[in-house]
């Protein structure tokens, strides 16, 4: 990884001396926009440089004990003096930043950095002056940051300039401002207002002709009790006016207080080349988490610039920068480095070392020796090098490539025959390049925070990865496996031939089972795990006689069931293909009418097909088959057509009796009766109509009990905070609606809220509806619900989420209040042809001005904007998976049509 590191910057840097010099260009605002010199439109994508002039004690992890840089420096003098301490700091300034970070940067994608600084580099605190109400202005601040400007400017970047802690502190939370509770806050010194005021005009004296410094961010995130906000502004008007007097170029960065979103007295803007920079963390990521902003920027006619957003998953990241780009909205990710963290794109190793030092600091005990601790803290600024550095490659991916792609590309080729680790799936999105139930905290909306990545280590997506004691593995494994969750691999299969596949499990108490695909087709049934006695206690689960050859590039693990911890598969090569009979492997359906058969080998696709050699019963009678062919992608499957059509709830079996068919190697397919037929086909809901609780496509910590209520059969039960269920509906009409809800509880009052879901990142809420205790678990009550919501007519997802559990649920009924004649407009349509189809649809559009495509899950897999005026289209979905997809037209006035489609 570190030799891959300093050759890609070896590269980049040979790369730019070979450009030449670049043109400078001065950043302004205009209108509602941040143009150059030359009026073009700049969309700046920039990282902040966090833990660098300001150390904030999470990035440390030093939090629980010291969390501001002043306490963290008072713990580190205590153990070695200050000379030492001095020794310290000063190789952490010279290592956290260097030419080579901002050369990465730049390589990745970024065209800006926001550097925060701390005000101590530049001048004394008041309590030091030597001449009260006098500034002494020190040259360390001055000579790293004139370095950056100089490392980005050769990289053609910007840089913000961030005053992150300014003198006294303007926040409560001491950790983001070094704040000293101790000593007068910025709010509360008149001089410690004075030395800020004179720090921005000597810095804007120093920087004025700089064109690679984008602007200047008054000030991070005050978070202080500041009525009206009328201290806030007038300070910055201060500050404005001391900078005009020097410089009348830079743009003036301008927050919020409260950790930058709150503008109250900020508006209007006071100046005419300013910018108003909120912050974002963890938060939805839907248009109306934004739309305030966009009212500040409309109504003011300002630009837009997001300073700080971040620390939260892959998933949140790419969702959250497509959302700000799509509203033409910069930002500023956060931080570029942490100790031993997954959510940025450069890790600090955490040595063992350092690892003593937290326990003592944490813990206390004997106290180490002067040279362990002198020993320990060097050796981790030379850690800060960015090629010591592990560089988190899938965290880059998710913030530039998969905005606009949902291809999946190698996060490591594997070979085969050879070890497959568990944690080296495919860099992607969710439900491309893996599927997990938990993909980000939105704790910020719902109160409620949600651990993405478990385990905290390796990577930062949905999937729960740990430090392993495998000791045939990489040192990590997958963990917490919940039910139907899946990753998907490139592998480079060596040679065609019988293999076993060791799989290295781990379980506690047993339980669970898997199965893999290659090239989406069944490679193997499902096993079973079986208890080791431990989650770190690794044993092999052996799948025997598995066929591979070397066309198969995607290998896909899917958890049926979870309950097993996951370190890698081994495949064993062991025997020519012939050595084993050709067989039924597996069968599914893959539409109303289409059931595919996957057999253990290549088939020789010359052999004869013959339709009476099959037999389909459905539900005990036979189905007639219309047309039988080898799927052209894949010569391991067999697709059937059957004339009538099939519903989720048929029981279907296949039989095969013929002689004719045989594989690659010339060995016969075996005869196989009545092998059963997986129906994966998903539970349509009418409405209006009444919908079991247990239709569902789709849970998230959902049990199901038998119920004693009038009719019987199942409900649900053990809800928690943040469960959900996901169902498919059909509204027959649009019109208004409310809801029946079939409830039981002891003494605990419930509450769900139901969402419209358009995408992943785009929901609308129909309701919050609460339910009252009815003295039992197995007592149930109706609960009619308000407000009625509007809803279209057509395919939907609906998602039912969990806010208060501690209740059951029988069914809930969809009543229809009013028909709407709110449709598409008359000259609007939405017709799909073929339907089914292998990927390659036309689509009539008249009327249509967007269209969407959407999974079952509501993962948005395609956009594209039309003009209206088309009365057709071609819409090629071949690169998606087989299934069922959920097609959105949508006209000039945002109403929606929709239609189911298959692919096959």
């Amino acid at each position: 990884m570190l030799t891959s590191i300093k050759n890609l910057l070896l590269l980049f840097v040979c790369t730019f001396l070979s450009l030449g010099a670049f043109a400078q260009s001065f950043l302004k605002a205009n209108g509602q926009n941040i143009v150059n010199e030359e009026g073009e439109e700049v969309l700046l994508r920039g990282m902040g440089l966090g833990g660098w002039m300001v150390q904030e004690g999470y990035m440390l992890q030093t939090a629980s004990f010291a969390s501001a840089q002043h306490q963290i420096r008072q713990k580190i003098t205590e153990l070695i003096g200050e000379n030492a301490t001095q020794d310290f700091y000063d190789a952490w300034l010279a290592n956290h930043v260097t030419r080579a970070d901002i050369d990465s940067l730049k390589s990745w994608g970024f065209n800006s950095v926001r550097l925060p600084m701390h005000y101590n580099l530049f001048t004394l605190p008041i309590e030091d002056e030597p001449v009260p109400g006098q500034n002494t202005w020190l040259p360390k601040g001055f000579e790293l940051t004139d370095a950056l400007i100089d490392w980005c400017a050769a990289n053609e970047m910007y840089v913000i300039l961030d005053l992150h802690a300014a003198p006294g502190g303007q926040g409560y939370d001491q950790g983001i401002s070094d704040y000293d509770p101790s000593k007068p806050s910025l709010w509360e010194s008149s001089a410690n207002q004075s030395k800020m005021v004179a720090l921005w005009r000597r810095i804007a004296e120093r920087y004025k002709d700089e064109a690679w410094v984008g602007g200047y961010d008054l000030l991070n995130e005050p978070n202080w009790d500041l009525p009206g906000g009328v201290a806030l502004r007038n300070l910055y008007e201060q500050i404005t006016t001391e900078i005009r007097e020097v410089d009348q170029r830079h743009i003036i960065f301008i927050e919020g207080n409260w950790f930058a979103n709150d503008f109250t007295g900020l508006t209007p803007p006071w100046d005419d080349n300013l910018v108003y920079s909120p912050h974002k963390y963890w938060s939805f990521n839907d248009q109306s988490s934004i739309q305030w902003v966009l009212n500040l920027r409309e109504q003011y006619n300002v630009p837009l610039y997001l300073g700080e957003s971040g620390e939260n998953s892959n998933t949140w990241f790419r969702d959250a920068i497509n959302l700000l780009e799509s509203n033409n909205i910069g930002w500023a990710w956060w931080p570029m480095k942490k100790i031993e963290a997954i959510a940025g794109p450069l890790s600090v190793e955490k040595t063992s070392r350092y690892q003593t030092l937290l326990d003592f600091w944490t813990n206390g005990g004997s106290t180490p020796n002067q040279n362990f601790v002198i020993t320990t803290l060097m050796e981790i600024t030379e850690k800060l090098k960015i090629e010591n550095c592990y560089y988190q490659k899938e965290v880059i991916d998710a913030m530039f490539r998969q905005i606009d792609s949902e291809e999946t590309i190698p996060f490591q080729t594997q070979e085969i025959p050879g070890k497959v680790f568990a944690t080296d799936y495919d860099m992607g999105r969710n439900g491309s390049a893996y599927f997990d139930t938990d993909l980000a905290t939105y704790h910020v909306s719902t109160g409620n925070f949600t651990t993405w990545n478990t385990g905290w280590a390796y990577r930062n997506d949905g999937v729960d990865i740990e430090r392993s004691n495998d000791d045939q593995g990489n040192g990590f494994n997958v963990g917490w496996i919940n039910d139907g969750e899946w990753m998907l691999y490139d592998v480079k299969v060596n040679e065609e031939a019988v293999y076993d596949i060791n799989v290295r499990v781990a379980s506690a108490g047993g339980g669970g089972n898997f199965s893999f695909k290659m090239n989406d087709v069944d490679l193997t049934t499902p096993f079973y795990v079986a208890g080791t006695g431990d989650w770190q206690v690794w044993n092999n689960l052996t799948i025997r006689d598995v066929v591979l050859d070397p066309s198969m590039q995607k290998l896909k693990f899917t958890a049926h069931e979870g309950g097993f911890n996951l370190s890698l598969f081994e495949f064993v090569e062991k025997a020519a293909t012939t050595s084993i009979d050709t067989d039924f492997l597996s069968a599914q359906t893959i539409d109303r009418n289409t059931i595919s058969l996957n057999l253990n080998k290549r088939m020789e696709t010359n052999s004869p097909l013959m339709i009476e050699d099959f037999k389909i019963q459905v539900n005990g009678p036979e189905f007639r088959i219309n047309d039988l062919s080898f799927n052209p992608e894949n010569d391991r499957q067999l697709i059937f057509q059957l004339d009538e059509s099939l519903s989720p709830q048929d029981i279907i079996k296949i039989t095969y009796t013929g002689t004719d068919l045989v594989a690659a190697d010339e060995s016969p397919l075996l005869t196989f009766n009545l092998k059963n037929v997986e129906n994966t086909l998903p539970i349509i809901n009418v409405i209006p109509g009444r919908v079991e609780a247990e239709d569902y496509f789709f849970e998230s910590g959902v049990d199901l009990e038998n119920t004693f209520d009038a009719g019987g059969g199942k409900n649900i039960g053990n809800l928690d905070a943040g469960d959900y269920l996901d169902y498919f509906v059909n509204a027959s009409n649009s019109g208004t609606f409310d809801v029946i809800y079939r409830t039981a509880s002891n003494d605990m009052e419930g509450q769900i809220k139901l969402y419209w879901m358009i995408s992943e990142d785009e929901r609308r809420l129909l309701q919050t509806v609460n339910f009252a205790p009815t003295g039992d678990l197995q007592t149930f009550e109706n609960t009619s619900s308000t407000p009625v919501f509007e809803f279209p007519r057509g395919q939907h997802h609906l998602r039912m989420e969990v806010s208060q559990g501690g209740f059951n649920m029988n069914w809930w009924e969809v009543q229809q209040l009013t028909v709407s004649t709110r449709e598409l407009s008359q000259t609007a349509s939405l017709k799909v042809f073929p339907n089914p189809s292998n990927g390659n649809l036309w689509v009539s559009s008249e009327g249509i001005k967007e269209l969407r495509v959407y999974d079952l899950l509501g993962n948005k897999m395609k956009q594209l904007k039309l003009t209206g005026n088309e009365e057709s289209i071609n819409l090629n979905l071949a690169y998606l998976p087989k299934g069922s997809y959920i097609l959105h037209g949508i006209d000039e006035e945002g109403k929606f049509i929709s239609e189911l489609i298959q692919l096959n």
